[in-house]
């Protein structure tokens, strides 16, 4: 029975994300011969691109992505003409959602509230999102975007940051290409 539960409590950890994570593509495009990647040149990313500050993140998103390609069987171009070309961003914004405690409190000895009570509170919080694009080279078209989004925490360490950029870019990347 013990084996049973352990199995059902991983499986059901391992719905969970940290992250809501979506991605869109052109239906139109063929995601089948794109083998060769190369990152869109920073002047053809302007004037939108934002850059990230912290360069240390900047490389991980960049390894990150590198990695999972790879172990989808893309490559890098290597001088070559690449199949697909890849993007990303950031953002932030602040963010709020209404929350409720419901009903019936404990206070010393006694309860207190009745049935269908709540205590409403507002949490706010930033929000992040990382965008990335995979773009088509000869027409410059965006044909594939994935994005997460999530809480944003300030005074994590720099491990726990990298660690949630690791995830992150696993998680955007496991809807590509897409099916």
């Amino acid at each position: 029975m013990n084996r049973l539960v352990i199995v059902l409590l991983a499986l059901a950890l391992d719905g969970c994300s940290q992250f809501d994570v979506r991605s869109s593509h052109d239906p139109n495009a063929s995601f089948a011969s794109l083998k060769t990647y190369a990152w869109l040149p920073l002047a053809e990313a302007a004037p939108a691109d934002q850059r990230v500050l912290d360069r240390a993140i900047d490389a991980r998103i960049r390894a990150d992505v590198d990695s999972e390609l790879r172990a989808k069987g893309c490559r890098r171009a290597a001088g070559a003409e690449p199949d697909f070309l890849l993007n990303y961003r950031l953002a932030s914004e602040p963010a709020e959602v209404v929350k409720a405690n419901p009903g019936r409190y404990f206070y010393g000895a006694g309860w207190y509230g009745w049935a269908g009570a709540e205590a409403l509170y507002t949490d706010r919080y930033d929000a992040g999102s990382l965008y990335l694009a995979v773009i088509d080279p000869r027409s410059r078209r965006m044909i594939w975007l994935g994005v997460a989004n999530a809480r944003l925490l300030p005074h994590a360490s720099f491990e726990k940051r990298t660690k949630r950029v690791d995830a992150v870019v696993h998680e955007i990347l496991a809807g590509f290409p897409p099916a």
